[in-house]
This record gives C-alpha cells, sequence and structure tokens, in this order.
C-alpha cells in the first residue's frame, strides 16, 4: 500500500470514528421520530382494538388498553387480554394499561387506606404482566347536586406522586390522561394541578377532543385553535413540551341540526356513509374540520362533525411547531386505513 493511499485511509478512519465517516458514508442525522401511542379497547361489533393492532404495529409505539377500572375499596376489576398483550410485548410496543374508576367519582381520592390499596394492586398487576408503566386516567364527571371536584386538585397530586414514586422504584413509567384547561368547566378540569402533577409523570396526554360533544348542540369535535391553545396553555401552566402526548380523536358526532342529544360515531362508519350515499363533505377553514349534513328520519336534517386524515395532519403538524413527545389516539378501531397512511407518509415506521 503507498503512502497517499494509506493516510487518505487513516484520515477517512479518524473522521468515522469522530463525527460519523466521511463524506461518502455519512448518513444524515434525523430527529426522533415522535411517538404514536393509542388507546385500545376491547369491544365486538367491527370496532374491536384487535385488527388495528395487527395491522400498525410497525407505526405503534405504545398502547394503553383499557384494562383496569378502581372500585372505591381499590380493588381492582380486571380485564386483562392475554392475546393483545402478548402480540404487543412480540412487536415491542410498550404496554401501560389504562386504569379508570368505577363509578366516575372521587372517593378513592378521599381515602388513604383505599389509595394505597388500589396503588399495590395495580403495582401486583405492572409486575405480574410486565407492563411498562400504568396510565391514569381518572376523570370526574360532577353529579346532579353540580359537585365541583375542583376541591380535589391537592388530592390527585398526592395521589399521582404514590404511584410515581413505586413505579420509578420499579425502573416504570407513569403516564396520566387530563382533560384540557381551556374550554371545558373547572368543576371537571381544575382537578389536575398541571404545575404540580409535572414532577410525577413521565408523559401526559392531554385530551384535545370533545369540544363539542353529544350534549352540545353540533360543533367540532377538536377545532384547530382551540387544540393549539390547550397545548400553549399546558406548557405555560408546568408540562415540558416532551412530556406532552397530543390526544387525537378518530370519530365525530351526529346531531339534529341546531340541536344537542346527538351520539358518537367512528370516522370510518361516518366516512363510508358519506360515500355510500353521496353526501357532501365539506370543510371547515376556521375549524379546520369536516362536516356534512344529511336528511334524517321524517327529512329532519341532520349534521355530522368529525376527525380524519386531514385533521391528523394539523396535530402532526402541531406536535412538530411544539417539540411535543407525539399524539396518542382515542381510539384504535374507529379509524380508516387513510388515517394510517398519514401518519406513515408524515412520520415513517417507528
Amino acid at each position: 500500500m503507498n503512502i497517499r493511499k494509506f493516510a487518505t485511509l487513516s484520515i477517512c478512519l479518524l473522521l468515522m470514528l469522530s463525527v460519523g465517516g466521511c463524506a461518502a458514508e455519512r448518513k444524515p442525522l434525523f430527529k426522533t421520530r415522535p411517538g404514536v401511542d393509542a388507546y385500545y379497547i376491547s369491544e365486538p361489533g367491527g370496532i374491536d382494538s384487535w385488527p388495528s393492532l395487527q395491522a400498525h404495529a410497525d407505526l405503534l409505539n405504545e398502547i394503553s388498553p383499557l384494562w383496569y377500572h378502581v372500585k372505591p375499596d381499590g380493588s381492582l376489576q380486571k380485564e386483562v387480554n392475554p392475546q393483545a398483550l402478548a402480540f404487543a410485548q412480540q412487536h415491542k410496543i410498550k404496554v401501560l394499561p389504562l386504569v379508570n374508576l368505577v363509578p366516575s367519582q372521587d372517593a378513592i381520592l378521599l381515602d388513604p387506606a383505599a389509595q394505597d390499596r388500589a396503588i399495590a394492586n395495580l403495582t401486583q398487576e405492572v409486575q405480574t404482566h410486565k407492563y411498562d408503566g400504568i396510565d391514569i386516567d381518572f376523570e370526574f364527571i360532577p353529579d346532579s347536586k353540580h359537585k365541583d371536584f375542583s376541591i380535589d386538585r391537592d388530592k390527585m397530586t398526592v395521589f399521582m406522586k404514590k404511584i410515581y414514586t413505586k413505579m420509578s422504584n420499579m425502573q416504570k413509567e407513569t403516564h396520566m390522561a387530563v382533560l384540557p384547561h381551556v374550554g371545558v368547566p373547572s368543576e371537571m378540569a381544575g382537578v389536575y394541578d398541571y404545575g404540580a402533577l409535572a414532577p410525577y409523570l413521565t408523559k401526559v396526554t392531554i385530551m384535545c377532543y370533545d369540544h363539542s360533544q353529544a350534549g352540545s348542540p353540533p360543533g367540532p369535535v377538536a377545532p384547530f385553535s382551540w387544540v393549539e391553545q390547550n397545548i400553549t396553555t399546558a406548557i405555560k401552566q408546568g408540562f415540558k413540551p416532551e412530556q406532552i402526548c397530543l390526544g387525537v380523536a378518530t370519530y365525530g358526532y351526529d346531531w339534529p341540526a341546531g340541536q344537542s342529544g346527538g351520539f358518537s360515531r367512528p370516522t370510518k362508519e361516518i366516512a363510508k356513509q358519506a360515500a355510500v350515499k353521496g353526501y357532501q363533505v365539506k370543510w371547515n377553514d376556521k375549524y379546520q374540520e369536516p362536516y356534512y349534513t344529511y336528511p334524517g328520519e321524517g327529512g329532519s336534517e341532520r349534521v355530522v362533525w368529525f376527525e380524519n386524515e386531514a385533521t391528523l395532519q394539523t396535530k402532526l403538524d402541531l406536535v412538530k411547531k411544539y417539540n411535543l413527545a407525539g399524539v396518542c389516539i382515542w381510539r384504535l378501531g374507529f379509524e380508516n386505513q387513510k388515517f394510517w397512511d398519514r401518519i406513515a407518509t408524515t412520520w415513517g415506521k417507528k
């Protein structure tokens, strides 16, 4: 080997060790791909989450299956799906089961002994099934007496601190789903003290959907400006951008025109109905969301607002703009293939 060639190879080797290689070998450095997380629900009738989990394992980073319900005494109602768990773990999809309450009231926060039992039971489940952590979804719905659950604000933080301590000691993650603070009644959303909760959460999902819902008049499910305002508010109130998973919907609502009393429908069903029936889907520039009207029974007009792949794109753009952790989908089984095509095109596989 001549001296000149040897010198060239030596320089190339040094470059490879120091900056990743000579120009011909250098690969572009990309920012870490945002996460794609999803809620998993076992429900028959063509909307079970299982087919979506199987079909899109290459795009999913995490699932939060609704398998646990905490009772007022701290005991658990369990609905673990061994098939889904085994599949997710085999395909390197993190599993952090979603935990809610039965009934949806604050009894668990008012009884320290019940809290400790609930946390001990959940810890045991994490160990038994080798979960990657736990995802708490405690939403308190005001009763007929209009109870203001914001009075439980500090108690909620104490509860989450207890769980976080347990999970951290096991090298597990603590996630939580919270209601938005903008445009949501304070008696519901006020229970979440964003700044106080932030140190005790690995990740938080801001549930930016249901701006309009069954009990409201017709309107957008997740209007763009409202979603963005809730992101900036969450950051100002204490969550780090890299903690925040933006909740995105895969459904819509169907109302009698101009009235409340609607019902939710999966996006795939809504889109199919419009295509088969020939209903004209329109786009609202102000809200950045599609809608359409159609004749109901007796000729009365009905209106549908819904989330789809186009609204998803606006949410993916917000994740990039604010450097968020990713998106969290409510829920697997409601979406159509175009939804996944948009994720694949924008972010690629995991």
